[in-house]
């Protein structure tokens, strides 16, 4: 199905507007991109390759390959550092968008949200995060690893000789009213694990996590290799504080001996969570469209709410996803706005 002249804009250029694009730009649609940061690729841009022996299928890669193979098309055009001032609905969609360059209004056949999510803050937790150096979050690790290809400790430069691994900081917890789980975390955290003791030998790695889900087709032969040099601790921390020799003591209780234990590590990595992206509420607004009591957005998909309007919704706007399940998604939104677009 070719359908030169018609045109999409999608809100946001990460991993799931990158894929998206290019399966809209090989049917001949004219492709208008708005990214609020400077650079397309989104979260998964700043992550660090995780292969040791060989790829452990973490994704990071993916986003350098989608932003090559849309370069070559003439029909997608990304606006960076976009602010999506206001929209008007008739006869499609007519979008105005501040950026570094000015005030621009493109106008539209359908719109895609595609805005992926923002990390969880762990400011408030009891982990000292903002104060402690040596207390960062796996966005932050993963920074680091691109940067210098190992991991250092903040305060010093040092290379720690022991990390804790603390899961599900701000998903899981019904006080945040945060219930879900953010699913990449165990995975990423892990993977990270093996990939520094391997740059690293003699790293110390320890992991807390109320309970580990599944990620990979080879889970389960990849977990019983983690177990094997990382030390598991099925509880998660409940205060960290900086002792006089510059290290972070863990306090937990583990329930499997019902007793209270500590340790002291050089480096804590909290995994932080994947919770709504703050524009959100801001864009429903504009075209509305109902977001979900968490502030994630709806699939188009349920209903006619989203899809009857041309308004279609994928990746982890919807709630947490690992990149290959926003590729999938990318690609099922895209066929439907597709037929979306040669029925209208």
């Amino acid at each position: 199905m070719n359908l030169n002249g018609k045109q999409v804009t999608i809100l946001g250029a990460g991993i799931t507007g990158l894929e998206a694009a290019k399966h809209l730009a090989v049917s001949g649609i004219e492709v208008v991109m708005l990214e609020r940061t400077s650079q397309p690729g989104g979260q998964a841009a700043a992550l660090s390759c995780k292969a040791v022996d060989g790829c452990v299928r973490c994704g990071a890669c993916m986003v350098q390959e989608r932003l090559k193979e849309i370069m070559r098309f003439p029909n997608i055009r990304i606006i960076s550092d976009a602010r999506v001032a206001q929209i008007a609905r008739q006869y499609g969609f007519t979008i105005t968008c501040e950026s570094n360059k000015g005030v621009s209004t493109t106008h539209s056949d359908a719109v895609l949200v595609s805005t992926g999510f923002q990390a969880y803050d762990p400011s408030a937790k009891p982990y000292g995060y903002g104060y402690i150096p040596d207390v960062i979050t796996t966005l932050e690790a993963e920074a680091l690893l691109k940067r210098h290809g190992k991991i250092q400790r903040p305060s010093n430069n040092q290379e720690p000789k022991s990390i804790a691994f603390i899961q599900c900081v701000g998903s899981r917890d019904s006080r945040l009213n945060h219930p879900w789980c953010s699913k990449i975390c165990c995975g990423s955290s892990l993977r990270m694990a093996r990939l520094i003791q391997h740059r690293q030998p003699g790293t110390l790695a320890t992991f807390f996590y109320i309970d580990v889900q599944t990620f990979g087709k080879n889970f389960q032969h990849y977990y019983d290799e983690s177990k094997n040099t990382i030390q598991m601790i099925r509880a998660i921390p409940g205060d960290i504080f900086k002792t006089s020799d510059n290290q972070m003591l863990a306090a937990f209780f583990d329930p499997q001996t019902q007793k209270a234990g500590e340790a002291v590590f050089d480096l804590v990595i909290l995994a932080v969570g994947l919770t709504p992206a703050k524009e959100n509420v801001e864009l429903a607004r504009l075209l509305d469209f109902p977001l979900t009591p968490w502030g994630f957005w709806r699939s188009h998909r349920d209903g006619a709410t989203g899809r009857a309007k041309g308004i279609f919704t994928a990746g982890a706007a919807l709630g947490p996803m690992s990149i290959p399940e926003c590729i999938d998604s990318a690609g099922q939104a895209a066929w439907d706005i597709v037929q979306f677009l040669g029925t209208t």
